[in-house]
């Protein structure tokens, strides 16, 4: 497996195609959007660049990445294909509807939903056992933890084949022995989310102090030492004690008044220029750039 298609040339798209370049893979990647596809290359370009290869390395690393014209284009120049299309079950329904129609039964399908179950995406395939769930970390080109599932039909030879190919790309692969919507990763991080926005709508604090609280202590730790060997190392009692007291207190809310509130007035965050915090000219250059900047300066062997 050395010829990747990727469907949907986006954020999500274009990282996956040079995180597997970068590894050796020749990908092509069709999207429906002209734009998208114009602007590849440029695109590939700077992420390149955000993982500090040398210029003369560069060129090497694109040459693998070329854009297709149609679907049945990209269908008949790869050996597996990567559905990296927007997180809603019609789209994607859709999309894998018209990849079956162009690839042989046996060719693997990657998704790379992060929230959806694989189970729900498979659904409507004719051939769902090829199905693999495939979730990778944005930027992909730097953080390393792909998780992998398997949808309720998978076939696990499927399975087994994505780690190999990643485990082999030098990624930080992790195997679910079973299907949820969130993966892993997903499921913890909007834990936290919604604690957050729990303790916002009961005015505990503002928003810049939870970020300031998550970047000076929960950050600087969970990048060493997980919750689990946490748990272990400062004793399950006391693990079992703190959860006691605390645990009645934890939001279980499946509402949110914080979020809708600025939804509602038009302040969706970054791209309106407001949502729970202000976003000047400059802040989301900066806010990416300190993004890759941690990342890199996290990064540990296993």
């Amino acid at each position: 497996m050395t010829r990747f298609g990727i469907l949907g040339g986006g954020l999500m798209g274009h990282g996956i195609a040079v995180a597997l370049a970068q590894a050796g893979h020749c990908v092509v990647v069709y999207d429906t959007d002209p734009a998208t596809l114009a602007s590849l290359d440029e695109r590939i370009v700077r992420a390149l660049e955000r993982c500090d290869m040398l210029p003369g390395d560069v060129g090497s690393v694109t040459a693998r990445v070329t854009a297709a014209e149609s679907l049945p284009d990209m269908s008949s120049r790869v050996d597996a294909v990567i559905e990296a299309v927007p997180e809603r079950l019609d789209v994607k329904h859709r999309v894998l509807e018209a990849l079956e129609a162009k690839i042989p039964a046996v060719m693997p399908v990657w998704s790379n939903t992060s929230v959806l179950s694989v189970t729900e995406v498979a659904k409507g395939m004719r051939h769902p056992q090829r199905l693999v769930g495939v979730h990778w970390w944005n930027p992909p080109y730097l953080v390393p933890l792909v998780e992998v599932a398997p949808g309720a039909e998978t076939d696990h030879r499927f399975v087994q084949e994505a780690c190999d190919v990643l485990n082999r790309m030098g990624r930080t692969t992790v195997r679910l022995h079973r299907d949820v919507p969130g993966f892993i990763g997903n499921r913890l991080q909007f834990a936290l989310v919604r604690e957050a926005l729990h303790l916002l709508e009961q005015e505990v604090c503002d928003p810049v102090t939870v970020d300031t609280v998550v970047r000076a202590s929960l950050g600087l730790r969970w990048s060493a030492v997980g919750p689990m060997e946490n748990a272990d190392f400062i004793g399950l009692d006391l693990t079992r004690n703190i959860l006691d007291s605390l645990a009645p207190h934890l939001s279980s809310a499946v509402t949110f008044p914080a979020l809708d509130e600025p939804l509602n007035a038009g302040q969706r965050g970054r791209a309106s220029g407001s949502g729970l915090l202000t976003w000047p000219s400059g802040r989301a250059e900066e806010v990416a750039q300190r993004l890759v900047n941690g990342i890199r300066r996290n990064l540990v062997e296993p």
